[in-house]
């Protein structure tokens, strides 16, 4: 939720889907999940046609509107895609080659094993993922990245050539 930098990766492409789940990032780490239907599926449901452990309580639901408040007044996917495009304009140095994805959910294409380049930037305190392809490291940065941030990434890329 968010992590494209838009509410939904579909956003981002114009598409309504007739079906959304979404869980995890909705309460912040509570236990909560949300089915989002199009009205053409929703109409066609009955009460107790769905079931969840972790729907519409109340303090889930406190939850999610916490979270979503949050996101909007502190604009945190504006940040998602203003610091995403930073990362694009400035990372692409050192063993980076290249990225792909959107928003949060970024890819750094390496010229060496991406394994090599996570364990030299994990010794250097940045934090990133590796993927099923050996040459792209994954960043999965929080909402509240910041340049300073993407930054420190930039000089670790450069140092670590």
């Amino acid at each position: 939720m968010g992590r494209t930098g838009h509410p939904f990766a579909a956003n981002m492409y114009g598409v309504t889907p007739d079906v959304i789940t979404t869980a995890k990032a909705l309460g912040a780490g509570f236990p909560v999940s949300a089915v989002l239907l199009a009205d053409h599926v929703a109409s066609s449901l009955k009460v107790d046609d769905l079931g969840t452990t972790f729907g519409g309580g109340p303090l889930a639901c406190a939850m999610v509107e916490a979270v979503i408040d949050i996101i909007e007044e502190e604009q945190l996917l504006k940040n998602v895609r203003d610091r995403s495009q930073e990362i694009r304009d400035t990372c692409i140095v050192g063993p980076v080659t290249s990225t792909q994805g959107a928003g949060f959910l970024l890819g750094l294409r390496t010229d060496r094993p991406a394994k090599e380049v996570h364990a030299e930037l994990l010794k250097r305190n940045i934090l990133t993922g590796t993927s099923g392809d050996p040459h792209v490291l994954r960043i999965l940065a929080p909402f509240v990245l910041q340049s300073e941030h993407v930054q420190q990434l930039r000089a670790a890329l450069v140092d670590i050539r």
